[in-house]
């Protein structure tokens, strides 16, 4: 029988706590958003994969436009846009608030957003396995303390990939009859129809599962496969061939970079890795706490839990080298190092043995990371991407769904980082008690 994850106390509580901190943001509109709403448009109504030409993330192919990004996205995203022309809601993108569309923000939470929340779910649980007691923390820093927060409520596609690839290593870890093993196959495909580079994670849980399960592996194999068709079927369809992937066509002003290397990625340089790790938007410039998680994974390894503190540090170095390697660092206007995003969830794996072993520094690093965050999850969308000056004036701060309630932005901020910080605070307590 397959080991369950239970559930831990205050769970309701911290999920929706979470959920309030991450998603009111309603951050500006921009050309990651048109590329990837327009594939789902068209799709909806024209049922077709061409783009009209005047994008600025494109993909061009035998004289016709296409998105450059990968479509898991854009096709997660068409049950949202039926609700919103059901609702008469739904817009064009040239119909867009730019300071801020509810339209594109309802798109944004019903699709990044559930998986974001449906990501928190898992890590709490699987923190509340390793360590009894630390399942309310883990979920609340996971949520409201790393760069998956500000992400949750927008289109990019790394919080989706990250959940998806968490589910995956869930039922390749607990698992013990093949349909567990098939289920984490299809998530590990799944991540990929969304993120590119999460192939690397998929093929470490292969490896993985070879390793625990031996040759019931064959059936993780077997769940990978319907994915992969799907992402050679799109492939076909727009480039003419199933190993054709759409970065191989983009076509803006960083064609030229991203053609070099492996679609821009070449080899990690200090530069890069100073900058995903403590430059202006770094991962730990707004989460110190996740040095207590790498501190985590290697506290895991040493109680035993070795197979699994080694996927998770595998992943979480995999990933922090290529986004030092690649040219863009920070993938243009985002809250941080997006492209590292999905190995976030297999990074708090480690805070529960963390609290276990230093609990109250640790939760002062986690109050610090929860209010940083909150900052850069409300500021990130209406500053220049070198600009660290927070608070110069009130248009520097986001607007909220809060917004139709209290006009004042500066309310719903306050409301967004109290939500934040009450989450860590329940983890807090649930720490304490344990």
């Amino acid at each position: 029988m397959p080991v369950r994850l239970r559930g831990y106390r205050f769970e309701p509580l911290v999920l929706m706590l979470v959920a309030l901190a991450a998603l009111p943001p309603i951050s500006l509109t921009g050309p990651q958003d048109r590329t990837r709403y327009e594939l789902t448009r068209h799709l909806v109504l024209q049922h077709t994969l061409v783009l009209e030409p005047g994008l600025f993330d494109r993909a061009v192919f035998a004289g016709r436009t296409y998105s450059d990004k990968a479509p898991g996205m854009s096709f997660a995203a068409v049950p949202a846009f039926e609700l919103e022309r059901a609702l008469g809601v739904a817009k064009a993108p040239v119909d867009w608030e730019a300071k801020g569309d509810p339209s594109l923000w309802l798109i944004r939470v019903l699709t990044c957003g559930v998986l974001f929340l449906a990501s928190v779910f898992i890590v709490g649980r699987l923190g509340e396995r390793l360590v009894a007691g630390t399942g309310a923390a883990t979920a609340a820093i996971f949520g409201v303390a790393t760069l998956a927060g500000p992400l949750a409520a927008t289109l990019f596609e790394h919080d989706a990939a990250g959940a998806f690839a968490i589910a995956g290593f869930a039922f390749a870890w607990l698992g013990r009859r093949p349909w567990a093993l098939l289920l984490a196959g299809l998530c590990a495909g799944t991540a990929v129809l969304f993120q590119y580079a999460t192939a690397l994670i998929a093929l470490a849980l292969l490896v993985y599962s070879i390793w625990r399960h031996r040759r019931l592996a064959l059936w993780f194999l077997a769940g990978a496969v319907p994915p992969a068709l799907a992402l050679g079927a799109y492939d076909w369809a727009a480039f003419g061939s199933p190993f054709h992937l759409s970065y191989r066509y983009v076509a803006n002003v960083y064609t030229e970079r991203q053609h070099h290397g492996f679609f821009g990625i070449g080899a990690p340089t200090l530069g890069g890795l100073k900058d995903v790790l403590v430059g202006t938007r770094g991962i730990l410039y707004f989460s110190p706490v996740l040095v207590a998680a790498a501190v985590g994974l290697w506290l895991l390894w040493r109680r035993g839990t070795r197979a699994e503190a080694l996927l998770c540090a595998v992943v979480v170095v995999l990933f922090l080298l290529l986004d030092a390697g690649y040219f863009l660092v920070y993938g243009g206007g985002a809250p941080g190092p997006r492209f590292f995003a999905p190995a976030l969830p297999f990074l708090a794996l480690g805070l529960p043995c963390v609290f276990r072993r230093w609990p109250r520094p640790t939760l002062v690093l986690a109050f610090a990371s929860a209010a940083l965050t909150t900052i850069d999850a409300l500021s990130w969308g209406v500053r220049p991407p070198d600009d660290t000056s927070w608070f110069a004036s009130r248009n520097e701060i986001a607007k909220t769904i809060w917004a139709w309630v209290v006009p004042d932005r500066n309310v719903g901020a306050v409301f967004v980082l109290a939500c934040a910080l009450a989450a860590v605070s329940v983890g807090a307590v649930a720490v304490v008690r344990r």
